[in-house]
């Protein structure tokens, strides 16, 4: 092999060998993919649900809605909850924590 190709391919074992992940949580545009139901949920609901749905401010409660499927069918689903629609950064957060088991903490 020509000493250009080697030193080409060695150069570029270098680069792939060296671009690791870090240990941190990953970072997407919409935030965070570790989502908590503290930090990440329950801002969301107040801002979007509260209004109108004051017992969703409670763990147990949003966690009942989750579980009989109306949160998937209204929220992810149909889109139709909240009626004046909600930022697209708040629904893949939402889905998120949904899809991954919707826990407390």
């Amino acid at each position: 092999m020509p000493m250009k190709y080697v030193s080409t391919l060695l150069l570029l074992s270098l680069f792939l060998v060296s671009c690791k992940h870090k240990d941190e949580e990953e970072v997407t545009p919409c935030g965070k993919t570790n989502i908590s139901y503290q930090a990440d949920i329950k801002p969301i609901i107040s801002k979007n649900c509260k209004a109108c749905h004051q017992e969703y401010m409670v763990y147990d409660k949003l966690n009942e809605i989750c579980e009989n499927g109306k949160f998937h069918k209204r929220v992810i689903y149909l889109h139709d909850m909240p009626p004046s629609g909600m930022d697209s950064c708040d629904l893949i957060t939402l889905k998120r924590w949904y899809y991954n088991g919707h826990t407390s903490y």
